[in-house]
């Protein structure tokens, strides 16, 4: 079937009644584990490269786009010099967004530049190809940053300049759990060569497809996983991913489907009890599964609490999504969600100006947390990868309460969304909003959001 006519019956697919089994795949606990919360942008980026700096093996890398000045040419020239010295050099991106950030390719000729072929270490940089799994996009949107195996960075931020002026969080993660992480590196590198081979050679068996697979992992890749550092008293936690790039390559997902499919997730989030949940979110556009967990929580007497987005602050890189979650937002408000908007306020002295929100922070009661690079939305389900960390630590939820509590009640950063402020946005916003519900416009927008 061509891909423009499946792209419309997306569209016109929508409402229809599907269902997808909900059977959750994830990772076991582990034990002893170190979180450091990772909350200033420029420190984050110090830390990693002088990860880089140090790194004695391998560094693994996955982001949705790497950009080409600043920080991230910096950090591609130290990978390169990690390579020389042997040191295995394995990057994952998404094609689309790394290139319209780097249209000429700028970061990726500075990571070859004096790539010395002595090297026997691995030095790949593999994106995520447009136009795989019938989907009007796909994107590879984890944020994995991998050192030595004993070091894993998670959380919000790319590779980018850009992340100095959002709102963001990340965590460094230390003991068992990170082998958790690595598998799940493993696991989409060797399907991201798998698909390189199927759509970039023009034979599975010719030169191009016989180099691919020289980068795949092998039996010899022990150093990979290390015995684990274990820390007393340290923190229980987990990966859970979204692997749906993995399902449409093996299920051929399209149209509605993809909105339903399984999200290990969501699928686990929408199982969690709780008293008061706080939230931060991108936009308000859920899954059908995870709205009417939050509904039925709200309408059980539970609090829920979240952070996201003003119309001027989403403008910073696309109100689109905000401006189709509104009648969503407007009906989650209504139910007695607390909804608070990120403003686009002065910023302290000797501080970045943050323009937008793009933290994914999720945290139950005063011990569960969840940090990572869902977004809690319909394109993080239908068309992108991702991965999150689940962990129960009251010292660190703690933490981000107090973070959380200081925005919420802070009014030059976050303003309480009313009812009638939302009526009148809506009203203000009208064409647009139903020019945005229409047929695979409303696909496409789920998708993107």
């Amino acid at each position: 079937m061509p891909k423009l006519f499946k792209i419309f019956l997306t569209g016109l697919l929508i409402g229809m009644p599907l269902t997808i089994p909900l059977n959750a795949k994830v990772y076991d606990f582990t034990e002893d584990n170190k979180l450091t919360l990772l909350q200033d942008a420029r420190a984050a980026v110090e830390l990693k490269l002088d990860l880089v700096r140090h790194a004695k093996h391998h560094i693994h890398i996955m982001t949705y786009y790497w950009d080409n000045n600043g920080y991230p040419l910096e950090l591609m020239k130290e990978l390169n010099n990690a390579h020389a010295r042997g040191v295995d050099v394995r990057i994952i991106t998404t094609y689309i967004p790394s290139v319209t950030m780097d249209i000429f390719g700028k970061s990726k000729k500075i990571l070859y530049k004096n790539a010395d072929k002595k090297s026997k270490a691995v030095l790949s940089y593999l994106k995520l190809i447009p136009g795989n799994n019938e989907a009007i996009t796909n994107n590879i949107h984890e944020k994995i940053f991998l050192v030595d195996g004993e070091e894993a960075i998670l959380g919000g931020r790319n590779i980018s300049e850009n992340d100095y002026r959002a709102k963001d969080l990340e965590v460094m993660i230390e003991g068992p759990v990170v082998n958790q992480i690595q598998k799940h590196f493993e696991k989409m590198y060797s399907f991201m060569v798998m698909l390189k081979i199927k759509h970039v050679c023009f034979n599975p068996n010719d030169l191009c497809a016989e180099d691919l697979n020289k980068t795949k992992f092998t039996e010899k890749n022990a150093g990979f996983y290390p015995e684990q550092v274990r820390f007393a008293n340290g923190t229980k936690a987990r990966i859970l991913t979204n692997e749906i790039l993995i399902q449409q390559y093996e299920n051929n997902y399209w149209g509605e489907k993809r909105f339903l499919a399984q999200d290990d997730i969501i699928d686990t989030v929408v199982k969690i009890e709780f008293n008061k949940l706080r939230a931060y979110n991108y936009f308000i556009l859920p899954t059908e599964r995870y709205k009417l967990y939050l509904e039925k929580n709200l309408a059980d007497g539970k609090i829920i609490e979240m952070i996201t987005n003003s119309k001027t602050t989403a403008a910073s890189i696309s109100n689109k999504g905000y401006l189709y979650g509104l009648p969503e937002m407007h009906n989650l408000v209504e139910r007695g969600l607390q909804l608070y908007q990120w403003q686009d306020g002065v910023p302290e002295p000797g501080q970045d100006h943050i323009d937008y929100l793009h933290e994914k922070v999720m945290l139950f009661d005063d011990d569960h947390g969840f940090i990572g690079s869902h977004n809690f939305g319909c394109g993080s389900t239908s068309v992108s990868s991702e991965i999150v960390i689940e962990f129960y630590s009251k010292p660190v939820v703690q933490t981000l309460i107090d973070v959380f509590e200081a925005e919420r009640t802070n009014s030059l950063k976050t303003t309480l969304a009313t009812i009638p402020e939302i009526e009148n946005e809506i009203k203000d916003n009208s064409l647009m909003i139903k020019f945005l519900h229409k047929f695979f416009v409303k696909n496409f927008v789920r998708e993107m959001f």
